[in-house]
């Protein structure tokens, strides 16, 4: 049975999976009376890989992939990549955001970047649904998502691995361009009404602002994102 947890809808999402994770693809259904070059190109890949592909009436413009399970991964599987932390460590936290649209981009900025993965505050941030894998673009299928239930846990752990932490805030008076992050980072971002909780802000060991403008202070999200992560790799580089 066909549940929202193992079904994946869109072309980016299904392009994605059969390029990262083919392997936990049941099958792909496409829509009935689409015949492109775009339809063709994805049916013949899933092919090749020896994924059935089944044509689907009620399917009108995009296709969709049934997962053999849902691809959860967990503090305990964040804690197994960070046994093997280097410097090209990159990590963005997300605390505090109820947007999913919001949420899916902030995950497309972190995917386009390729960083080492993305951590959600699981009671505090709005849950992967379709609309954000929508608007992540297949970033959501390309990246390493962990949902976590304790963030002050998790920043905790980071730290002992070596990550140094950098939050957030229009309330801070240190640029992050005063920052050396050419090292192991995780970046915590939250929401531009709500910020990050003051609990993890503490935990933080800097807290920087984005803007220097006193009328505009305050960034989206998603944009606040893609600033740090970028200039994260640039300085990596």
């Amino acid at each position: 049975m066909e549940t929202n947890n193992t079904l994946r809808q869109g072309f980016h999402v299904v392009e994605a999976l059969l390029e990262k994770n083919p392997s936990n693809i049941k099958k792909i259904f496409i829509p009935a009376n689409r015949e492109d070059k775009r339809i063709d190109i994805l049916t013949a890949k899933a092919r090749q890989l020896g994924i059935s592909v089944e044509k689907k009436k009620k399917l009108k413009k995009d296709p969709e992939a049934l997962l053999i399970k849902e691809s959860l991964l967990t503090q305990q599987d964040l804690k197994e990549v960070l046994d093997q932390t280097d410097k090209g460590t990159t990590l963005l936290l997300i605390d505090n955001l109820s947007d999913p649209r919001n949420l899916g981009a902030c995950i497309r900025s972190a995917a386009v970047a390729n960083i080492t993965g993305v951590v959600i505050n699981k009671f505090h941030c709005a849950p992967v649904t379709e609309t954000v894998r929508k608007v992540s673009a297949g970033g959501t299928e390309s990246i390493p998502i962990y949902q976590v239930s304790n963030f002050i846990n998790v920043i905790k752990m980071l730290k002992e691995k070596g990550l140094e932490v950098i939050g957030t805030s229009e309330k801070s008076s240190t640029s992050y361009l005063q920052l050396d992050m050419n090292k192991p980072i995780a970046v915590v971002v939250g929401s531009e009404e709500k910020g990050i909780r003051e609990q993890t802000l503490k935990s933080c060991d800097h807290i920087v602002n984005l803007s220097s403008n006193k009328l505009f202070s305050s960034l989206n999200v998603s944009v606040a994102s893609s600033i740090m992560i970028f200039e994260i790799n640039r300085q990596k580089i």
